[in-house]
């Protein structure tokens, strides 16, 4: 059992920095820190708001300073977490929903106790700002082709937006959400396009674990938190169907290291919480049921898709590189699984705009290794997903094995259609040595 006490220490600017002690053994410092949040958007958050955007900065910390080599399994870890908040009570109503959703998203067993703050609040500012913003959706903006796709489809269809971003060192860089942004400015210039940044981070010197299952819940957090302040009833968390369910491709993969916080399960379980905490917002996928290439074929500005596709971050690895990819000034690595989607999903929408040299590594043995290297596993786990051939009532099963869902017959379809896309993708674009790995009909 993994102990985790959270002590309250000075601030940053006007927000609460923490400790995390984990067992007495090690520990980790906690900083939330904003870009121009409190000077042009938010004066005043409400308590409730910061106990939010400090649980899942919480739940995401911890889950990056526990390691699962730590555990029995390798894996699944128990973790006792002590939370401040403003209001026990309210809190321990929805303890038991928070645990289902927390750990059905890590694949942990979580016990969460609640404690008042012994400061007065999360926040502390000596001027009140008198700030005029006006807010009709709110959608998260992480730098990826999903949250551009759907950003670009908001910004569209309505004038007054509000994009969340994270930076955290793992994910995109402040700067492509900027260059991002930008453009979307210059295409839309009548809109009132604005974007709340946070960069939530830990401080120690200590081995973080690898698999961050718990890192896209900081998004749901901070998007809430301006919800909340806001009064939206509303945030739109755009995420192609097929990376939001998820299935295992192998049986090691059962506990996958990728997030599955756009599954709609955990959806559901966390709207369930966030009702017993006061706040009936909807978490809304609007993508669930299209794939990623459905994404950018039926888009409102295909024009502005093609122009910024290639500029966006996909990749699991964190736009990390090192001396052994084909293109070194590559973003994406180009074989792991979520740039294998990615790939497909732009050579459906536009196979000129699949350009190898955007890409670490292109889709050759010479650059992957399939005999050796342990780039090949990704591959390897796609081919045995997808040579089983799995018939439509098959898929169901998988789909049901995970998690019991509404919408099953739309899902399933949609899964059906996505792996389609990868197949004619593998088809039209690898070497004969990886086509060799799939015995599936690929086109």
């Amino acid at each position: 059992m993994f102990k985790v006490t959270i002590e309250e220490l000075d601030r940053k600017d006007c927000l609460l920095t923490l400790r995390l002690n984990i067992n007495n053994e090690y520990e980790s410092g906690l900083i939330i820190n904003p870009y121009d949040c409190f000077t042009s958007i938010i004066s005043n958050p409400t308590n409730s708001s910061l106990d939010v955007l400090y649980f899942t900065s919480i739940i995401y910390a911890t889950d990056k300073v526990i390691q699962r080599v730590d555990t029995f399994d390798n894996w699944s870890r128990d973790i006792e977490v002590e939370i401040p908040v403003s209001n026990v009570s309210v809190w321990n109503s929805a303890k038991d929903i928070l645990k289902e959703a927390i750990d059905f998203l890590t694949s942990d067993n979580w016990i969460f106790n609640f404690r008042e703050l012994e400061d007065i609040s999360y926040f502390e500012r000596k001027e009140t700002l008198s700030l005029n913003i006006n807010v009709e959706k709110i959608c998260l903006f992480s730098g990826g082709l999903d949250s551009l796709a759907g950003a670009i489809n908001l910004v569209d269809e309505t004038d007054n937006i509000l994009l969340i971003s994270h930076v955290d060192g793992h994910g995109a860089p402040s700067t492509l959400h900027s260059e991002l942004l930008s453009e979307i400015r210059n295409e839309y210039s009548t809109k009132n396009i604005r974007q709340a940044s946070f960069h939530v981070y830990t401080e120690d010197e200590i081995k973080h674990e690898g698999t961050t299952r718990g890192r896209s819940i900081l998004f749901h957090g901070i998007a809430l938190f301006h919800a909340i302040n806001l009064n939206i009833n509303e945030i739109v968390t755009p995420e192609n169907g097929v990376i939001s369910i998820n299935l295992p491709l192998t049986p090691s993969r059962t506990c996958s290291n990728s997030t599955k916080t756009m599954h709609p399960y955990f959806i559901k379980k966390f709207e369930e919480a966030l009702s017993l905490l006061g706040h009936n917002i909807q978490i809304n996928n609007p993508y669930l049921f299209k794939t990623k290439g459905e994404m950018l074929v039926e888009n409102r500005n295909t024009d502005l898709i093609s122009k910024l596709a290639t500029k966006t971050l996909s990749c699991s690895h964190g736009g990390g590189h090192t001396a052994t990819w084909y293109n070194r000034n590559s973003l994406n690595c180009g074989y792991c699984i979520p740039c294998t989607i990615r790939r497909a999903s732009i050579h459906k929408f536009n196979n000129s705009l699949d350009r190898c040299n955007d890409y670490g590594h292109r889709l050759k043995n010479e650059d992957i290794k399939i005999s050796s290297h342990e780039k090949r596993l990704d591959l390897l786990a796609l081919a045995y997903f997808l040579n089983k051939n799995l018939t439509r009532a098959e898929v169901k099963r998988e789909i049901k094995l995970m998690a019991k869902i509404d919408d099953i017959e739309e899902v399933t379809d949609m899964l059906l259609r996505g792996y389609a896309e990868i197949k004619q993708y593998i088809n039209d674009k690898a070497d004969d040595e990886i086509k060799g790995l799939f015995s599936c009909q690929l086109a």
